[in-house]
């Protein structure tokens, strides 16, 4: 049989199609080689075995949510609120994605500051910082409390819950007033 010329990109990005269309369940190495159009042989060449190939992907898919992310920057009054819609957007419209980055054991956060490192995007900071009038250290305890709770909304939508827009923005901008006022007292 000749060797088969099929990328690692061309793998990952096959595998995270098979996860945001029909969930983790429905990853194997003939799933991906069937979406991949090669057979299995270059997935075990590549990645080993699917553990490593799952671990990988799980690096890809974060880096297709980054730039999930940048696309939308914009949508909100400033990169804060736009980083909170963007993270309550994706729970809505990957849901299968969202379970394999945030609802699995794949993430292997052992505390809140190595959850802030993985999920903070620069410049949210400065921007809670310049909203609340807070200091950097405030204001970085103000994001992760925003990024736990906001992270809890968005769990309820990938879950099936069904919030309204405004439900939402309501309830982000009443957790943010509380947590201005939690840190600064």
């Amino acid at each position: 049989m000749p060797e088969q010329k099929v990328s690692r990109e061309a793998v990952l990005d096959a595998a995270l199609a098979i996860v945001r269309e029909q969930g983790e369940a429905a990853l194997s190495a003939r799933t991906v080689a069937e979406r991949a159009g090669c057979s299995v042989q270059p997935i075990y060449s590549q990645f080993g075995d699917m553990r490593e190939l799952v671990r990988q992907l799980y690096n890809h898919a974060r880096a297709w949510v980054a730039a999930y992310n940048r696309e939308h920057e914009c949508d909100g009054k400033n990169p804060f609120e736009s980083n909170g819609l963007s993270h309550l957007r994706l729970a809505r419209t990957e849901r299968n994605l969202f379970h394999f980055l945030y609802l699995s054991p794949h993430m292997e956060a052992t505390g809140f500051a190595e959850v802030y490192e993985s999920v903070a995007i620069d410049g949210v900071q400065e921007c809670i910082e310049d909203l609340g009038h807070l200091s950097p250290e405030a204001a970085r305890e103000l994001y992760l409390n925003m990024i736990v709770y906001t992270h809890g909304m968005a769990a309820m939508i990938a879950c099936g819950s069904h919030f309204t827009d405004e439900e939402l923005a309501e309830r982000m901008d009443a957790a943010f007033r509380a947590f201005v006022c939690a840190v600064q007292s």
